[in-house]
């Protein structure tokens, strides 16, 4: 399910077949260089894979700053059950733990995506987090990334973020059946433990800044990265923008990278 999710929303918005012929090379230089000149870019716009890069960054340190207290409620509620060091060591030993919470923070936030966004742009950003979680989780494979669209999978079957009551519920029941409390005789009740379920949550519903909300109230996104071009492709693209608009050429300068504070709050 998370590797079929994962796949569906990576796929270009736009679509990657491109045409061919000099008119549509023309065409999409003209794009470009639109691009790198800026007229296309709105003042306050912000490049969709630099702001998906400060999301997960300010997801992190959310992360780091609730997972002591998640993690304290989780020994806890285990401390109460009688465990074999095999069991204990299948438990803590062989599961990242605060991975599969920080999984959890970024799937919370990241469902609201859809909310805020029309599906091609929503299907962009959820592209580029999973393209950029895992590395940002300082991991090699896709434990973190696939973790997260499972989450997202059965949050949407639960008709959404803002319309589930207790979506942080359902992040922790997956974080608990990831590590394999359902699967050990003797934490299994805890699968069934309402209160513990709550406290777990607790955290992961107080939390959570809505960081999704505040920067589309700030930012609209940019979603091309300015590409670079040769001289040749430069020229062609210079000479045919400057006949269609019966206007000087303008300057060989690349587009500028909008610098926000609100990205590095």
């Amino acid at each position: 399910m998370a590797d079929s999710l994962s796949a569906g929303v990576k796929k270009p918005a736009l679509g990657s077949q491109k045409p061919k012929g000099m008119a549509a090379t023309v065409r999409r230089t003209m794009a470009k260089l639109r691009r790198m000149f800026g007229s296309d870019v709105p003042e306050n716009a912000a490049e969709a894979r630099e702001a998906v890069s400060h999301f997960l960054g300010a997801m992190t340190s959310v992360a780091a700053r609730t997972y002591p207290a998640w993690s304290k409620v989780f020994t806890d509620g285990l401390a109460e059950h009688s465990l074999t060091i095999d069991e204990r060591r299948m438990l803590f030993d062989i599961h990242p733990i605060d991975d599969y919470y920080f999984a959890g923070v970024v799937a919370l936030e990241t469902a609201r995506i859809r909310g805020l966004y029309p599906p091609a742009e929503a299907s962009e950003l959820l592209g580029e987090i999973g393209a950029q979680v895992d590395a940002a989780a300082g991991r090699q494979d896709r434990v973190v990334s696939d973790l997260v669209f499972l989450m997202l999978g059965r949050i949407d079957l639960g008709t959404g973020v803002d319309l589930m009551k207790t979506p942080y519920d359902m992040v922790v029941k997956t974080i608990l059946q990831q590590i394999g409390i359902n699967k050990i005789e003797a934490t299994q009740d805890l699968m069934r433990d309402k209160g513990f379920r709550h406290l777990l949550g607790e955290p992961l519903a107080t939390g959570i800044q809505q960081w999704w909300k505040s920067f589309q109230a700030n930012f609209s996104l940019y979603w091309a990265e300015p590409e670079e071009m040769d001289d040749d492709e430069l020229d062609l693209a210079l000479h045919a923008l400057a006949t269609a608009n019966a206007a000087p050429a303008p300057s060989r300068r690349k587009a500028r990278r909008r610098a926000a504070s609100f990205l590095d709050g």
